[in-house]
């Protein structure tokens, strides 16, 4: 499958290379520890009282059991989302990942200020119904709207809050809506990689038995500090 072969190319290194995956150093230590990393976003929470957080998190423990669990770090159950816009976050500076508006140097706090007075009075959609899709290289359940209709208007969402925030990214178009149940610690080796991409199967097809669509929304202003915990500022609804 051409996702798996996707997965064995990220999880080994081939795909974007370097020293190890992207996210340590940044946003966790090499053991897995949280860093600070402050910044905004615009998420959906997973409502924690839903079946679909159940089926959310069986998955993400099916990953745990296996043997190589400790080459990935796992996110908190309680801030399971789906990001429908990434907002700022303070180690990525450059002009392409910024509000055009503002100057790089400004704070996150002047950002995060301004994205709230920008946002004030957006009304989003009040819900979005979603399908899982895959659990990608063990780490990630890509989503997608569970009809035609329903992508398009988190398709328009995006377009939307880019445009309020000023914030325009070159891969827009190309961004996958997802649930990150772990980030990648290590580099794999190819057979690990393929030992991650069959539990995977096995973790997609227990969650697509009993979650084959979930309903999410209201849209939320978050800030973070750290990837453990994403901080209601705002419902994106009045």
């Amino acid at each position: 499958m051409q996702d798996d072969q996707a997965a064995i190319e990220y999880l080994t290194g081939a795909l974007t290379g370097g020293a190890r995956p992207a996210a340590v150093g940044l946003k966790f230590t090499e053991d897995g520890a949280p860093v600070s990393c402050p910044g905004y976003t615009t998420i959906c929470h997973v409502d924690p009282a839903s079946d679909a957080f159940r089926a959310l998190v069986s998955a993400q423990d099916i990953l745990k059991a296996g043997s190589l669990a400790s080459a990935f770090t796992f996110m908190p159950a309680d801030s399971l989302h789906m990001t429908l816009f990434e907002g700022v976050i303070d180690y990525a500076r450059t002009a392409d990942r910024w509000p055009a508006h503002l100057p790089l140097k400004a704070t996150i706090a002047q950002a995060t200020e301004d994205a709230a007075a920008r946002l004030k009075g957006h009304c989003c959609q009040q819900k979005f119904k979603v399908r899982p899709i895959q659990v990608f290289g063990g780490f990630t359940v890509g989503m997608a709207g569970a009809t035609k209709q329903q992508e398009d208007r988190l398709r328009l969402t995006r377009n939307a809050l880019r445009d309020e925030l000023n914030l325009h990214r070159p891969d827009h178009d190309a961004y996958q809506f997802h649930v990150t149940l772990a980030y990648l610690l290590r580099w794999l080796s190819r057979d690990e990689a393929q030992e991650i991409i069959e539990l995977s199967h096995t973790a997609a097809k227990a969650l697509l038995a009993d979650m084959p669509e979930l309903t999410l929304g209201p849209a939320e202003l978050c800030v973070f500090e750290t990837m453990h915990r994403f901080e209601r500022m705002m419902y994106l609804n009045n």
